[in-house]
């Protein structure tokens, strides 16, 4: 990095990618949007005009060669994530993927074996594991605060039916990579990922992707998770951890706000908030990546590879048991 400032690039000009554009230029003088890159000029160009990145390149090859940039963000369908990482990795440029990271575990182990080959940084944009209050309920879990932990629902429906890319195989659509990895996110924040068994039954669409699914997971120490998601209905977004002096309720599966603990009365003796200085909630991965690549690491510590992995694989189990298959595989 030049003068230690984090110089980044997007690949993509849609809502999420607007979305981080506008959270760097939140941040602090150690990161700068540097530059954007879209296969279709005039996009790039307004994207940059309107978050003032200083170049705007009508190809993602343009974006991998220069050397001037330290991480580039990935906000493509999730069908594009493989070939976009994989370029800018082997151009040497530091990835940060949006979620899902791939398709599946195979694209994903492919992109981390040259990740470590090259010494170059990758990591997924996993927001939630990187929010302060994911941290707390860490911390409150293991405190033992509500008890010996047994079990743990949560879900993620949203009316989505106007997003044609959820609907569409060949952009790998569905409900499941898209929200399902949320309340699985929290799952495996709470329970580990000693997983014994998992059983997944859903709805799919007319052209067989998933539109709503549910999924029971149990842990070898005895553990369950009861998840859900969807892309037709609302639901809460809730995770509730039941443990045996108490639970705890987490709002906001994908950016926990706030975290509320119950004794065994069902009285709330405790409530976190989110701080409210906190800019997009995108700003904690921004941060970490950046320390990671000042410190000549290939991956953060909150979010490493083998976590990415791990989640890319249980949503592989948890497809074949529904019967979604993208035209990629």
């Amino acid at each position: 990095m030049k003068d230690n400032v984090l110089r980044m690039g997007i690949i993509g000009t849609g809502a999420i990618a607007g979305a981080m554009a506008e959270t760097v230029n939140k941040m602090d003088d150690t990161v700068m949007l540097y530059a954007v890159a879209s296969r279709t000029g005039k996009k790039a160009e307004d994207f940059a005009e309107k978050f003032g990145a200083k170049i705007a390149y009508s190809s993602y090859e343009e974006l991998a060669e220069d050397e001037n940039v330290d991480l580039i963000y990935i906000a493509t369908p999730h069908s594009e994530h493989y070939d976009n990482a994989k370029l800018c990795l082997e151009k040497g440029r530091g990835v940060l993927c949006e979620k899902a990271f791939t398709i599946n575990a195979k694209q994903a182990n492919e992109l981390i074996k040259i990740s470590e080959e090259k010494g170059v940084f990758l990591s997924e944009a996993m927001w939630t594991r990187y929010q302060p209050l994911a941290g707390k309920l860490e911390e409150l879990l293991e405190q033992h605060s509500i008890g010996h932990v047994t079990m743990v629902s949560s879900n993620m429906h949203f009316p989505m039916m106007g997003k044609e890319r959820l609907w569409n195989p060949s952009l790998a659509g569905g409900a499941l990579l898209d929200v399902g990895i949320y309340p699985l996110t929290i799952s495996s924040m709470v329970m580990g990922d000693d997983i014994e068994e998992v059983v997944a039954k859903g709805k799919l669409t007319d052209l067989s992707m998933d539109e709503s699914s549910a999924a029971i997971i149990k842990y070898k120490n005895g553990g369950l998770a009861v998840t859900s998601w969807g892309m037709s209905a609302s639901s809460d977004c809730k995770a509730t951890i039941y443990g045996s002096g108490g639970m705890l309720v987490v709002s906001g599966v994908n950016r926990i706000q706030k975290i509320e603990q119950y004794d065994t009365a069902w009285n709330c003796v405790n409530t976190f908030e989110a701080d409210e200085s906190e800019l997009t909630g995108y700003e904690f991965e921004v941060r970490a990546c950046r320390e990671a690549i000042v410190n000549g690491q290939i991956e953060t510590e909150i979010m490493p590879h083998k976590k990415t992995v791990f989640m890319m694989e249980l949503m592989d189990e948890i497809r074949h048991q529904l019967g979604v298959k993208y035209p990629q595989e």
